[in-house]
Formats: structure tokens, C-alpha cells, sequence
């Protein structure tokens, strides 16, 4: 279970996808965290859990990753957790940056297409083409400098929300990245979707 240095973490509502702060560059984040930012960062951690998705009426009632504008929040912050678990495989991720790398024998970086979906863009799904293996450089809660290799889907997962943070949605023109966009009525029509494109 997770615990909170705040006794009352605030739940933290996500802003439409019409709301500017979406297509906007995130500021920066200084060191030390100032309480402020603490106090923040863990009601981020707090209104990711899917109870509280839930309650917050969210598209979906859980994340794999949310960034802070989602949430109305003018950080460069996010939450990282590919494979969903929002309590034990949860990380906080400040001033993230990527490069796309090259495969060995491969003259540019190696690229696939996967549907995508995001709770700012609800009831929909996009087909995203994004670099397979890349290195990801940020910050920690502590300050500390951390370089990592990501691929795959955890590559996809990190461009996502790295993608929030320098206001860009996945199905932006400007972006460049959405090769196909499908919208549902409802969502058991999204979900039987992905049910047919995983077989």
C-alpha cells in the first residue's frame, strides 16, 4: 500500500482534451522539490490508483502512465508504470528528455506502428509509429541524474507521456505520428476493438 507524506492527498481531476494547457511545453522542475512539488507529486501518485480513476470518472478505470497537464499541471512531470501496476511498479519520472536509437546494422532507428490510447483523447484509439529502442534521460524525487535504455513497449509508453509534456497528443497533426484514428460511442465498443486487433 501506498503511503502519503500529505495525510489528505487531494484527488486530482484530468482536464479535456479541448483545454489548452494539453498542447502547451511543460516548465521545468528545480531541486530541491519545494513542498509544494512534493505535495503535488504525491497526489499525482494518489489519483493514478484505480479506485480513484474511478472516482475521478476517468475514461478508464486504470493507466499504464499519466503526465502532469493531464491533470491541469504546469510540470514536467509524469508517471511511468508500462505494465499497469500503478502501486509496486509505479515511478515518477521530472524532466524526461529520449533520443531514438539505431539498431546494430540498422542505418536509422528501427520504427513500429501499435493502437494507442490516452485519457485525454477518450473513447478512441490511434495508430502511432514510434522509434523501438531508445535512451531516456531524467530525474528522480531525489535530484538524482538517471540514463536508462527502454524498448518496445516500454519505449512507446515513455514517448507517450514524454509527448504530454511538450504538449502533444497523440493524434496532433503537428506531430506527425498518428497513422490511423478510430472513434466509439462507447467504451465496451473501444475495448472490443483492441479484443480484435490483439487476435
Amino acid at each position: 500500500m501506498i503511503t502519503h507524506p500529505n495525510e489528505n492527498p487531494t484527488l486530482l481531476t484530468l482536464v479535456n482534451y479541448h483545454n489548452p494547457v494539453l498542447r502547451e511545453i511543460m516548465a521545468p522542475v528545480t531541486f530541491p522539490l519545494s513542498a509544494q512539488d512534493k505535495k503535488l507529486i504525491n497526489d499525482m501518485k494518489y489519483s493514478i490508483q484505480k479506485d480513484q480513476l474511478r472516482k475521478a470518472k476517468a475514461p478508464w478505470d486504470a493507466a499504464v502512465g499519466m503526465a502532469a497537464n493531464q491533470w491541469g499541471i504546469h510540470k514536467r512531470i509524469f508517471l511511468y508504470c508500462p505494465q499497469g501496476d500503478a502501486v509496486n511498479g509505479l515511478e515518477v519520472v521530472i524532466n524526461p528528455s529520449y533520443e531514438a536509437l539505431t539498431a546494430e546494422g540498422e542505418n536509422s532507428p528501427l520504427q513500429d506502428q501499435r493502437w494507442e490510447g490516452c485519457f485525454s483523447v477518450p473513447l478512441a484509439t490511434g495508430k502511432v509509429q514510434r522509434p523501438i529502442y531508445i535512451r531516456v534521460t531524467y530525474q528522480n524525487e531525489a535530484g538524482e541524474t538517471l540514463i536508462r535504455e527502454l524498448k518496445g513497449w516500454e519505449a512507446r509508453v515513455w514517448q507517450h507521456e514524454n509527448d504530454h509534456l511538450n504538449g502533444l497528443l497523440y493524434d496532433d497533426v503537428k506531430a506527425g505520428k498518428c497513422l490511423d484514428k478510430r472513434t466509439f460511442s462507447s467504451l465496451p465498443e473501444v475495448e472490443a476493438f483492441y479484443r480484435t486487433v490483439r487476435e
